[in-house]
């Protein structure tokens, strides 16, 4: 009970469906690992496949791997009413990210198959590849492939650390395309996510809800600083082209240009190598990624622009070259106001008083957002952890969030 009001949202068929799909599972024990494709992946997308496929919904694989299960409108309006998440996690991540979009979207559609709600238009729920990029090293990967940013053709040179790529491991998963068709803002009405939210604003303001008005702009650098490569003691100080040094020094000005940009920019430095690692040989390469985020384009494209320039002066002091790839972009994405106010109102009609906020981390509705009228819902992460084994949402927040999430997608499917 919430508010007076009884829930249709059941908390115990919601654990169920989150503790089957988190039993395929790579490395039990150790956080959660289900790289897209894996053995593990496939048993989590069969499992969501039967379920829809219980209810009536008729399922689909869709270009870029993608799957889709429809229950189909009684109208003659075709614009879908679309719900879900992804189901593959970083290595040794948590049960809950990605996770509690698909089953709350799983949810809502048997209450819709099971109450009979009537709909004039297609309920769609999707669980789209790749969302993390943990396997092929680019995120929104299958969602990118749906909308046309990325063409089928470009994925057999996407390659995982294992030189397989993107194209031969959706075959060998026997997830190739059954409907290549794409995305597009005429067969949609409305993409709905529910997810954690990764983070720890909710928990510190004591909300069971977040309504996301904004998702922040992702801009992915990978640096490479080549000096030359020499004996550690017996090469003087001033007489070294040290890149690791060079590195350390752009590492602090990245930091120090994302505080000054603004309280919602921020800049990551989490992968660094050098070469030769060797403890007494000054390295002669240093490689590097940082990922630079703001929910205001500007400002992320000024952050960058800073960013690149701070790379070349400390390069050019030390007589070293650089060289800066873009790895990936995403532009800052504006959720729709219309659904935003009716997630809010259907919020408070459950006695939840939403907070509406940004969302730091990058998702898929961000490029569906880009054809058609997109909204969000975040639930409450324990101590903001997430990525990691302890990552942890109450499954009382989870069905609240299914409940908003069905009274949205009811008002939209009508």
């Amino acid at each position: 009970m919430k508010g007076g009001l009884e829930l249709r949202a059941q908390i115990k068929r919601i654990q169920s469906d989150i503790e089957t799909i988190n039993s395929f599972n790579a490395t039990p024990g150790n956080g959660i690992t289900r790289a897209t494709f894996s053995p593990e992946y496939q048993a989590a997308i069969n499992y969501v496949k039967k379920e829809l496929e219980k209810i009536g919904a008729r399922t689909a694989i869709c270009r870029g791997g993608n799957i889709r299960g429809r229950l189909a409108g009684s109208g003659q309006d075709s614009r879908a009413i679309m719900m879900g998440s992804h189901l593959d996690t970083v290595a040794h991540g948590g049960e809950f990210d990605g996770v509690v979009g698909v089953v709350t979207a799983l949810e809502v559609a048997r209450i819709f198959a099971e109450d009979k709600i009537p709909h004039q238009r297609p309920v769609d729920v999707v669980v789209f590849a790749e969302e993390e990029g943990s396997r092929f090293g680019r995120g929104l990967l299958g969602s990118s492939v749906w909308t046309g940013l990325l063409e089928t053709e470009q994925l057999s040179s996407i390659k995982d650390n294992r030189g397989v790529s993107y194209l031969e491991a959706m075959e060998l998963a026997g997830l190739a395309d059954t409907d290549n068709s794409r995305l597009k803002s005429p067969n949609l009405g409305a993409m709905l996510e529910v997810h954690i939210e990764q983070g720890a604003v909710l928990e510190k303001r004591g909300c069971q809800i977040g309504v996301v008005k904004a998702i922040a702009g992702i801009r992915q650098l990978n640096i490479t600083v080549k000096g030359t490569a020499d004996h550690a003691g017996t090469t003087p100080m001033e007489d070294r082209f040290d890149p690791l040094q060079a590195a350390a020094r752009i590492i602090i000005e990245v930091d120090q240009i994302a505080r000054d940009a603004g309280p919602n920019a921020v800049a990551t430095v989490g992968r660094i190598t050098c070469d030769p690692a060797q403890v007494n040989v000054i390295p002669g390469l240093v490689n590097f990624s940082v990922d630079v985020r703001d929910s205001n384009r500007p400002v992320l494209q000024s952050t960058v622009s800073k960013i690149n320039q701070a790379v070349k002066n400390i390069c050019d002091e030390r007589g070293l070259v650089f060289e800066i790839v873009e790895l990936s972009e995403a532009e800052p994405v504006t959720l729709s106001t219309s659904i935003v106010d009716l997630m809010e109102e259907n919020a408070k009609r459950i006695g939840v008083n939403p907070y509406k906020m940004i969302s730091g981390a990058g998702h898929d509705t961000a490029l569906l957002a880009e054809l058609t009228e997109a909204g969000m819902i975040f639930i409450p992460s324990r101590d903001g952890l997430s990525h990691c084994p302890q990552e942890y949402s109450r499954l009382d927040d989870i069905a609240l969030g299914c409940e908003i999430l069905l009274a949205t997608a009811t008002q939209l499917a009508s």
